[in-house]
């Protein structure tokens, strides 16, 4: 019975970590970007080289801004890189099925990235993670992008949080 109570954690730990390594790509976790205070972070990604990287920020007035890979790929490397040229594309974005909404995106093609500037948009992809549906976009001279976000965890409740703090003082 001892042995029975001292190996049965132990298993338990085993089979959660053999399982932790077959999660889908979607059970990623947020992460705060660096030099933000994890407890309160205006600046969220995901890190999962094997999906689409997403970045949602958080502007002084707590209006949400967004920045997604066309292509997998780490946030932080493609970023680093210079990418002086952005041109403006046109696009639809959609949550699920919900209808598609025509929207104006900021695309930098030496990184194959898509900068969302519109708050409205922006939450948009807020939501996808939210309510746990694909966000769609469709390029119109790009690829299309279907991703499906990490679930909101501590992290991304805390961004969430800031967020909405910023919007109340600045009576957005």
């Amino acid at each position: 019975m001892t042995l029975k109570r001292t190996l049965a954690p132990a298993a338990v730990c085993c089979l959660m970590a053999g399982l932790s390594a077959a999660l889908p790509a979607s059970a990623t976790e947020w992460m705060a970007w660096k030099g933000q205070d994890a407890a309160a972070p205006r600046a969220i990604y995901t890190q999962d080289t094997n999906e689409h990287g997403v970045m949602l920020t958080c502007q002084a007035n707590g209006d949400l801004s967004s920045a997604i890979t066309l292509s997998p790929g780490s946030l932080p490397e493609l970023l680093a890189k210079n990418a002086p040229y952005g041109r403006s594309a046109d696009a639809t974005i959609s949550v699920g099925d919900e209808a598609s909404q025509q929207a104006k995106f900021r695309y930098v093609p030496a990184i194959d990235l898509v900068e969302i500037r519109s708050h409205a948009f922006a939450a948009k992809v807020f939501n996808a993670a939210v309510l746990g549906k694909p966000l769609n976009i469709d390029m119109k001279r790009e690829t299309d992008i279907q991703a499906d976000l990490p679930a909101p965890d501590m992290t991304f409740k805390a961004f969430a949080k800031t967020c909405a703090t910023l919007r109340e003082q600045s009576g957005s």
